[in-house]
């Protein structure tokens, strides 16, 4: 510390604050120590695009001090920026944090690569006017207000009238682009840029921020209470209740401009987290949220069971109905297979998957899996001899659903399932029918870069894991669960019942229809390209975490088993 406080003083000496007092760097050692905040311990949803914690910066690399992409302020600022979030809700807007205090070992880093004549890595995007050794002074200087933790950079997200789908507005340029453009009132951006920045001065002004004339992002607190004392703390995920501090280190990879991710946790019937992390479209910025919309993937399947319960329920169907009732052009090696053998996974049928052409020309729906399953007269086992996974079987239930109610399944899920349940914006997807509203797009990431995957040749098919559905509406599937709302306590013991063990996983799991089931979990993940999912029920304890991300790895049952443990230890022991 003694080393860093000598280089600082040499770097700062000509550096003067008020009435002349020249800055001081603190000994603080932790940031509750150094009266710093976590805005989102003030804003949980606040979002966030810390540059300086990734590459994506105009360095080209992680700045030092930054250990976590993190927002803190000290109080009295953090406490005028929730006032901003605030007033801008009633204008559907918000704010997107870039970055906040900054250590002063960041400030160094800055400093010498600055003093690096060579490193040029980020000029086409950051300075591509400029020569490198123009930027000290107006643009980067030995020191920083941010480190005194009482500045911000930041932007505004435009949001639709529910407040939701928030995407960035346009500035004329990104965050640290340096060049006159971005000078807060520069007549080389348009009506509309200048417009926006207007917006993000007069909210900042209204809680006693001031702006850097030079950059349109930047901001001080006017009535800093300390203007001459520095921190070096570095940047970390720290000082918030325990539960909160380890789901903020849990879903840190989803955090930022990556494809990003919903929360959900539900204890006792309420929502005890509820949120998004980083973007559902990277291309247009939009943030992931709680009415986000996910493809579910093989979540999809615990509706497909549930639609075959709803007609059995009617009088439509029997589980026990053999398929080709429903299904006559099945070949007869089918025979003997019932609806119970396709909704717990021991038909046997062939995946299709393994009968498409290579390449499949457009993209397979369920009637084009019946199609090549008529092709194709025999069975990877004797039918209910054992359990194999079959995304064939859900397809062809699907059908079933079609045929028993006269309704597309679609329509059968909507009228029957997501209406009278109030979850309005979950739906089969097909591509002619109804737009998937606040929908996250797909990605994968290939040599760390993250590309669109959203569909490939399987995506249209409905039954296995067509449906699109946001963390909101689950809690009502959720809640539908504990009641006969929607299916007989004689369909929902059907649904979560033990009906045949699965082979070849480590666990002592079970299948129900649509469910995997233990003796104290109930859940099902789903994995298509660009989406991994989990929804994680624990129902004696009244405990559900759901996790819908739009990337294509990890799957985060894992995940989801984690938080819910943080919060299974907070139940009292069960006394016998």
């Amino acid at each position: 510390m003694m080393r860093l406080l000598l280089a600082f003083t040499l770097v700062m000496a000509p550096v003067l604050t008020h009435a002349g007092e020249a800055p001081q760097l603190s000994p603080a050692t932790g940031m509750e120590q150094a009266g710093m905040v976590d805005i989102r311990s003030l804003v949980p949803d606040m979002s966030q695009s810390i540059a300086y914690a990734g590459s994506d910066n105009f360095i080209g690399e992680p700045i030092e001090g930054y250990q976590a992409p993190r927002c803190w302020l000290k109080r009295e600022t953090a406490e005028a920026l929730a006032r901003v979030e605030s007033d801008l809700h009633a204008n559907h807007m918000r704010l997107r944090v870039f970055d906040c205090y900054r250590p002063a070992r960041a400030v160094a880093h800055f400093m010498r690569w600055a003093n690096d004549p060579g490193d040029l890595r980020a000029k086409a995007t950051h300075y591509p006017d400029l020569d490198k050794s123009q930027l000290t002074g107006g643009y980067i200087a030995p020191v920083s207000g941010h480190s005194r933790g009482g500045t911000v950079d930041l932007t505004l997200l435009k949001c639709d009238a529910r407040g939701n789908g928030c995407g960035p507005l346009d500035m004329g340029t990104a965050f640290d682009f340096f060049a006159t453009r971005a000078n807060t009132d520069s007549p080389e951006v348009t009506a509309e840029q200048r417009a926006n920045r207007n917006l993000l001065r007069e909210a900042m002004e209204a809680q006693g921020f001031r702006n850097y004339e030079k950059e349109w992002w930047h901001y001080t607190l006017r009535a800093e209470s300390d203007t001459t004392t520095l921190y070096d703390v570095p940047v970390s995920i720290s000082g918030m209740p325990s539960h909160q501090a380890e789901i903020e280190r849990l879903m840190q990879p989803y955090d930022g401009d990556v494809p990003g991710a919903s929360l959900l946790v539900l204890k006792d019937g309420k929502a005890v987290v509820r949120r998004g992390y980083g973007r559902a479209d990277l291309e247009k910025g939009i943030e992931a949220g709680p009415a986000t919309n996910y493809r579910l993937a093989s979540v999809t399947k615990q509706f497909t069971a549930a639609a075959i319960l709803l007609l059995a329920q009617d009088g439509k169907l029997s589980i026990d109905d053999p398929v080709r009732k429903w299904l006559p052009t099945l070949p007869r090696s089918t025979d003997g297979m019932t609806l119970r053998h396709l909704l717990e996974h021991t038909s046997g049928l062939l995946d299709y998957e393994d009968l498409m052409a290579k390449p499949y020309d457009g993209q397979i729906r369920d009637a084009g899996v019946l199609a090549l399953l008529e092709k194709e007269d025999r069975l990877n086992f004797p039918v209910g001899s054992t359990y194999r996974y079959s995304n064939s079987g859900y397809a062809l239930l699907a059908l079933v659903v079609e045929r028993a109610s006269g309704l597309s399944f679609p329509e059968f899920l909507r009228t029957r399932i997501f209406a009278p349940l109030g979850m309005h914006d979950t739906l089969a997807y097909v591509a002619d029918g109804p737009e998937v509203r606040l929908r996250a797009w797909g990605y994968s990431e290939k040599d760390g870069k993250w590309t669109r995957t959203d569909q490939n040749a399987y995506s249209a098919v409905l039954g296995d894991g067509g449906i699109y559905s946001s963390i909101d509406d689950l809690a009502r599937w959720d809640a539908a669960s504990y009641d006969d709302r929607l299916l007989s306590d004689a369909s929902r013991a059907l649904a979560f019942g033990k009906h045949v063990q699965v082979s070849g996983e480590p666990d002592a799991t079970y299948y129900g229809f649509g469910w995997r089931v233990t003796d104290d979990r109930q859940w099902h993940s789903g994995e298509s390209v660009g989406f991994r999912n989990t929804l994680v029920r624990w129902p004696k304890q009244h405990l559900t975490v759901i996790v819908l991300s739009n990337r294509n790895d990890p799957t985060p049952y894992d995940l989801a088993s984690r938080i819910g443990a943080l919060f299974l230890s907070d139940d009292p022991p069960a006394h016998p």
